[in-house]
């Protein structure tokens, strides 16, 4: 496991105003979590449900040798996140000037729930590399939150997960989410969307975030602890002033897991030594923090946990189970119909910390009506992850059905959200037709001892796509019912020759899978005739011919 390097660790204050601020803590937490505030519960609020233990660390103020401002380990932010904060601030300023909402307050926020998003893989653009969730909502530990989203946000179908790098449960995403970076997408795993969002939820009900009271009702809103609204402004304070310092976005760092079980032996490990010195270590989103032994209590909506005794052994991790499938290569591939497709779709299984998980069954499915299928016609095949954590489906055989559709990959039982690959298939260069049609449908008429006036044009396809593989025989026969060669009537010249034949292979289809016939010419013998075309597969078509007897004394 790496370490958060030293800019980012989570430390308490030192002296005189670690003691000040242990003191307000604790005056502030035996009153036990507060409700006022929480004016949103009925559009989408997450304050009074407890979804997580937020990082609740303070930010050390001891000053750089030599300085009068706190050093760049403690006001530190990640470039793309600090763009993000402040945008979101612009943006609510425009829509909401009379919320002066500050940027500071935002990253407050981001900096307890996420630490910014570091240690996840944050990129420019407002993602990660890796998902923000926090732990199931399953009634077991946290509030019991049946799954809002089908699993869109979370991975998980069942119940919902706190998300993102402000941690919004998915409900009250799908009231307040926002497009921060203009995408067209309300994504709250995206640093710049979720700011935004955070900053409208903070604004909401015409707050004045310039008014203390307002203020401190807004966060309260946020997660409804007394603790949380403490560090919370007490961050917002330390970025006031310009003091923040940008840090690029790759800066190492060691994420914060927001499932409280993971990490379990490190964080009892971490209790254990704190106290020891008269404090106990609480875990949170953004690593641990302190707070004097007095104010632990169970789990609850400020996330603060009661320390374990000494003598209790630490807890042994829970069953290794699929948290996130990841695809490995393209998930969108474009092939041609009838072959064997070269391309292998696989996924990648990881648990919770991000460890490959083995033995796990995966299945592919098709999704749709293609005719693509897995070897002995399957639909859906299940396949075991390896030692890496990686499942290979078995090679795909196209069909002959050009279009669209979806290989989902899934953990059936697991709460991993699907992968979908899309694959395009072309109709192959060699494939035959379905369908051959007359492009130019007016009669054919023709007098004895002539020729049919104007191109005869047929049209060869196959699921409407121009078949261009496909070769067609011309026969003239005296009728339907009579499918023999005809003798007389309606004829083509031999290339070489010139000498009439009734039966010949058409030059193939253009690109566009039209065939143009050779002139057909006419004997004198008049009547009812029939061209018929045959493809490969049994397609045909029947074209009538019409020749009638010249004027008398032609």
């Amino acid at each position: 496991m790496k370490f958060v390097p030293a800019h980012l660790v989570s430390r308490t204050r030192q002296g005189l105003c670690g003691i000040a601020l242990a003191a307000s803590l604790s005056t502030a937490a035996v009153g036990g979590p507060l409700t006022a505030g929480a004016s949103e519960a009925d559009a989408g609020s997450q304050g009074s449900r407890p979804r997580g233990v937020p990082n609740l660390s303070l930010p050390d103020l001891r000053k750089s040798s030599g300085g009068d401002a706190p050093s760049s380990e403690v006001t530190g932010i990640p470039a793309t996140a600090l763009d993000a904060y402040k945008k979101a601030a612009r943006a609510v300023a425009t829509s909401q000037p009379g919320c002066h909402l500050p940027w500071e307050l935002v990253a407050g926020i981001g900096r307890i729930e996420s630490v910014h998003a570091s240690g996840y893989g944050l990129r420019g653009d407002g993602s990660t590399a890796k998902p923000i969730r926090g732990p199931r909502l399953d009634g077991k530990q946290f509030a019991l939150i049946r799954d809002t989203d089908g699993g869109r946000w979370d991975g998980d179908t069942e119940y919902d997960r706190a998300i993102g790098p402000t941690q919004f449960i998915p409900s009250t995403w799908a009231t307040w989410g926002a497009d921060g970076n203009s995408d067209g997408v309300k994504d709250p795993n995206n640093i710049y969307d979720a700011a935004l969002g955070t900053g409208r939820y903070l604004c909401a009900g015409d707050r004045n975030l310039a008014d203390a009271g307002d203020l401190d009702k807004a966060v309260l809103s946020y997660n409804n602890s007394r603790e949380y609204v403490n560090a919370v402004l007490d961050w917002m304070h330390t970025y006031e002033g310009g003091k923040a310092t940008v840090i690029p976005d790759d800066t190492p760092a060691a994420p914060y897991r927001t499932d409280p079980a993971v990490g379990a032996n490190i964080a009892s490990r971490a209790t254990r030594a704190s106290v020891s010195m008269g404090t106990a270590s609480i875990r949170g989103p953004g690593g641990p923090t302190t707070t004097p032994p007095a104010t632990a209590k169970k789990p609850g909506p400020g996330g603060v946990t009661k320390p374990k005794p000494d003598n209790q052994p630490d807890p042994k991790p829970g069953p290794r189970t699929v948290r996130h499938l990841d695809p490995v290569g393209e998930q969108v591939v474009q092939a041609d119909t009838g072959q064997a497709l070269d391309r292998r779709f696989q996924v990648r299984a990881t648990d919770a910390v991000d460890k490959a998980v083995a033995r796990k069954g995966i299945t592919y499915e098709i999704v749709g009506d293609a005719l693509a299928r897995f070897p002995n016609g399957a639909k859906s095949v299940t396949v075991a992850t390896d030692a890496q954590g990686i499942a290979v489906a078995p090679q795909l055989l196209t069909g002959a059905k050009p279009g669209s559709f979806i290989i989902k990959a899934s953990t059936p039982g697991e709460p991993a959200r699907a992968v979908e690959f899309r694959v395009t298939l072309r109709l192959s260069p060699t494939a035959t037709a379905d369908t051959l049609k007359l492009v130019n449908e007016q009669p054919l008429r023709a007098t004895g001892g002539g020729s049919f006036s104007g191109a005869v044009r047929v049209k060869a396809t196959r699921y409407g796509q121009p078949a261009v593989g496909t070769s067609i025989s011309a026969t003239v026969i005296r009728s339907k019912n009579n499918p023999a060669e005809s003798t007389v009537g309606p004829y083509f010249t031999g290339a070489d020759s010139g000498t009439p034949v009734r039966s010949l292979t058409l030059p193939p289809p253009g690109t566009d899978g039209v065939v143009t016939l050779p002139e057909i010419h006419t004997d004198p013998n008049s009547g009812t005739y029939i061209l018929r075309l045959t493809a490969p597969e049994g397609v045909t078509l029947d074209i009538e011919l019409t020749v009638e007897a010249p004027p008398a004394g032609s």
